[in-house]
């Protein structure tokens, strides 16, 4: 029995020639691997090089992977910031004690937080009490 002939008894339904678009592999009938008879969703990491000229990709293609890339630029530079926030986050998301630089760089940003807290409350209230007041 064949890749084919095994793949069809297994899928009855499978109708190989309407069924999927694109290429068909011979021995097995339908497109994707070969090998394992799974469809091929995303091409390997660093298939494509997104600024290649020559890439015969799509443009909803490449549009699509344009805004991967930059979901991923934000979720990377969102988890910088919060790194810079929080030094001591680090170490406890590994499971390890943070150092000790680490907790004393956390108490300077939270005492620095505090502070411009603080003036900002001041600002305001200093603007209120210089708000001309009317007869």
């Amino acid at each position: 029995m064949s890749d084919a002939q095994a793949i069809e008894k297994q899928n009855p339904g499978l109708d190989t020639k309407h069924d999927s678009a694109g290429a068909k592999h011979p021995a097995t009938g339908g497109s994707g691997n070969p090998q394992t008879g799974e469809p091929f969703e995303i091409a390997k990491p660093d298939a494509h090089q997104r600024l290649d000229g020559k890439d015969e990709r799509s443009h909803p293609n490449a549009l699509e992977d344009a805004k991967r890339v930059e979901k991923l630029e934000k979720e990377a530079e969102k988890e910088h910031e919060d790194a810079l926030r929080h030094p001591t986050q680090a170490a406890k998301a590994h499971g390890n004690k943070p150092s000790a630089g680490a907790v004393k760089d956390e108490k300077i940003l939270d005492d620095e937080e505090e502070e411009l807290r603080k003036k900002d409350e001041a600002k305001k209230q200093s603007a209120e009490a210089h708000k001309p007041k009317h007869h």
